[in-house]
């Protein structure tokens, strides 16, 4: 199995080229469900939502230096 770009924990190890990735992309598009169910609903704070979605989070998601966890909101 080829060594993952990302940074992540020692001893972490998938059978995916590179599982980390995989998180990451799930990780993304799981929030972007979620922001399809606050725009229906009209949440407060919606914007503030999509600007961690599009900025924070797509960043880190790209990012093969950066911490395994999510940035925060």
């Amino acid at each position: 199995m080829p060594h993952s770009e990302f940074k992540r924990p020692l001893g972490f190890e998938g059978v995916q080229t590179d599982p980390e990735e995989s998180y990451r992309a799930g990780y993304q598009h799981g929030t972007r469900e979620m922001l399809h169910f606050l725009e229906a609903a009209n949440t407060p704070g919606l914007d503030r939502v999509k600007a961690w979605i599009n900025t924070d989070l797509a960043a880190w998601r790209h990012d093969t230096q950066a911490e395994p966890t999510p940035p925060k909101l």
